[in-house]
Order: structure tokens, then sequence, then C-alpha cells
């Protein structure tokens, strides 16, 4: 379930990003052509999709923060042996 909550997030994510560059790149190519009809059409086009977009990454982002990650197996490196003689020799 972990995984698929994850997948969908990345997903959410990437399409929030792509939304929000056209976002801004419509509105500043409408303001570096000075013209406010191609600003307010981006906004028009883009702004809700986004944010649409935006709010379910949230919900997922917070739902993840649910489900615990797998441990793997660590490795503890002050219990090998070369580190004991590693103090051992300091001491």
């Amino acid at each position: 379930m972990r995984d698929i909550l994850a997948n969908l997030f990345k997903v959410s994510l990437v399409l929030f990003l792509f939304g929000g560059t056209c976002l801004v790149i419509g509105q500043l190519g409408g303001l570096l052509l000075q013209n406010g009809d191609m600003i307010i059409r981006s906004w028009d086009i883009f702004a809700n999709p986004t944010f649409a977009i935006s709010a379910i990454g949230g919900i997922l982002g917070f739902i993840l923060g649910y489900f615990p990650e797998e441990k793997t197996e660590e490795v503890d490196l002050y219990s090998s042996d070369e580190y004991c003689e590693q103090i051992e020799n300091v001491r």
C-alpha cells in the first residue's frame, strides 16, 4: 500500500510542478508581450487543474506519513572486530 501511495505522490508532484511551470511561463510570456489576454487565459487554463493536483499531492503526502517505511537490515559498524581492535589500540 505504501508503494502505491508513494508512486501516486510522485506522479502528483511531477504534474503539479509541470502545471505550475506552464502557468508561470504563460503569465510571464503575456507580461513580456504586454498581452493581458494571454495572462488571463494562462490562469484560466492552468490554475484550477494545478491547484487540484497540488491538493491531491498534499493529501497523499499527509497519508503517506502514516505508513512507516520498511526497515532494512542495518549493519552495526561499532560491533565489528576491526572497530574494537582500533579502540583498544588507542587506549
